[in-house]
């Protein structure tokens, strides 16, 4: 399920009433925002939104894709 926290409360405890904050709480999923088709694992917009989410599963990551450091 998608979860809204309204006002956005920040790590420093400071509610901001222009700002709502989206997150799913299965960890198995993630969150696509359907407007511009980007995922988000969190998501702070301005309030009042104007994307929407959907939850959809977690995309597996290939290791053999991720840039190694080379060595020198």
């Amino acid at each position: 399920m998608i979860l809204e926290q309204y006002p956005y409360v920040d790590d420093f405890g400071v509610a901001h009433t222009d700002m709502i904050k989206h997150w799913t709480d299965d960890p198995t999923k993630t969150m696509l925002q359907l407007e511009t088709d980007v995922m988000y694992d969190v998501a702070i917009d301005l309030y009042p939104c104007q994307f929407t989410y959907k939850e959809v599963d977690a995309p597996e990551i290939d290791v053999s894709e991720v840039d190694a450091p080379k060595d020198e």
